[in-house]
């Protein structure tokens, strides 16, 4: 809404003059801020695609990692025996 108001924003003196129509200048105050909706959707869609883009690289560095290391000794959320479940004899 900020933004059409600030492309808006140089027509004011010419609706005070009269020299534009109330009608008109609302109907570019409604252009404007459809087109900043519009603006403000794409980029909004840009910056969630890098931002899940960006979780999904990182998950999968935590998972590679996870994957070199093992799992922690003392873990009781993983069995002993492995990705089997076979406990150790």
């Amino acid at each position: 809404m900020a933004g059409a108001v600030a492309i808006c924003l140089p027509m004011v003196p010419g609706v005070l003059n009269g020299n534009i129509t109330a009608v008109t200048a609302g109907t570019r105050l409604l252009i404007a801020i459809v087109i900043c909706w519009v603006g403000g959707s794409i980029l909004t869609s840009i910056i969630d695609r890098y931002s899940t883009e960006s979780r999904r690289s990182h998950v999968m560095k935590m998972l590679a990692n996870a994957r070199r290391t093992g799992p922690a000794d003392g873990d009781p959320g993983t069995p002993r025996g492995g990705p089997s479940g076979e406990a150790e004899r």
